[in-house]
């Protein structure tokens, strides 16, 4: 495993472990959200993040927001990027 996909993991962790509980209540139960892919801009020190939202059991239109999965990765990327600027793509999968 490469140190980008060790990161993509951790990030993972603390979403889906620690704040679990919001993401099913968010997304519906059985939901997970994954890190795909992160980009880096030198010149600007920003981090694009491609996020996909894997719904678990039931699939329903209201939660289709990306809202709650920026939220939850502007909260773990603090403790890995704290100088830098993060903004997120969200995708959503089944």
């Amino acid at each position: 495993m490469d140190r980008k996909r060790r990161l993509f993991r951790l990030i993972e962790l603390y979403i889906n472990d620690f704040r679990g509980d919001e993401v099913q209540e968010f997304y519906g139960d059985g939901s997970k959200i994954k890190i795909h892919t992160m980009t880096y801009s030198i010149t600007n020190k920003t981090l694009l993040f491609e996020i996909v939202v894997k719904f678990g059991n039931s699939i329903q239109e209201e939660y289709m927001d990306n809202e709650m999965a920026n939220v939850l990765l502007q909260e773990a990327i603090v403790y890995f990027f704290p100088e830098h600027r993060v903004s997120s793509y969200v995708r959503f999968d089944v």
